[in-house]
């Protein structure tokens, strides 16, 4: 039977872990908080402020969405003239958003780069007393080298899902333990519009989370029906 409970609005807030896959010795994994019943998990993924921790990315634009790509073979038969069975060849799984808040942490994350080209002590100007000295900041614009592998991280958004059969608000927390941004991301500075971040990160599969290799999908209980 149809249930309005099941109809979800809303935007989701957005975490990434503040270590990426070059600074992780045991990537990809990258613990998420401790969450407590009664208590949103928004409220643990804030506190989580460590050097471990996570990072709110702040205001999104345009919402976030979760694109699930599956690429199917088929078998043809004379007999049928058309496809007898389906077999999965491929997939991919992606998340698309839009940094709202021009930091350059945000920048560094749009640019797939790793965390210790900001702010860094090499590199023309940076880390400068000119820089630094004055309440500065710096991010390189990092070239890359041959053989280099890409900068992963983890992420985290959580958003409304829908009611419980007793009517108790849920939240809904989506956790990706490998995405890397695969697209280009390009940032202008118009005289009427905001400078956003646009980022496409594709989600890798862990072989170690048998049936879960992408992440989670879990609807908490906020409160006690």
């Amino acid at each position: 039977m149809a249930n309005v409970n099941n109809i979800i609005v809303g935007a989701a807030n957005v975490w990434v872990s503040k270590k990426d896959s070059t600074q992780v010795a045991a990537w990809p994994t990258y613990a998420l908080p401790t969450f407590t019943a009664n208590t949103t998990a928004a409220t643990a993924m804030d506190a989580a402020t460590g050097a471990t921790g996570w990072r709110n990315v702040g205001f999104t634009s345009e919402g976030i969405e979760v694109q699930y790509s599956p690429d199917y073979g088929d078998i043809q038969v004379d007999q049928l003239l058309d496809t007898a069975k389906l077999f999965k060849q491929a997939m991919t799984v992606s998340v698309n958003t839009t940094l709202a808040e021009a930091t350059l942490e945000n920048l560094l994350f749009s640019f797939a780069q790793a965390n210790d080209t900001k702010d860094a002590t090499t590199g023309a100007g940076a880390d400068t007393a000119y820089v630094k000295g004055t309440g500065g900041e710096s991010l390189g614009l990092e070239a890359g080298a041959l053989g280099a592998e890409p900068v992963e991280r983890a992420l985290v958004f959580i958003g409304n899902a829908p009611r419980s059969t007793a009517g108790v608000k849920r939240e809904r927390l989506y956790h990706a333990r490998r995405v890397l941004n695969v697209e280009a991301s390009s940032h202008s500075y118009r005289r009427n519009e905001a400078t956003v971040f646009p980022v496409s990160f594709r989600l890798l599969p862990d072989p170690a989370f048998s049936g879960a290799e992408y992440g989670m999908i879990v609807d908490r209980q906020i409160a006690a029906s």
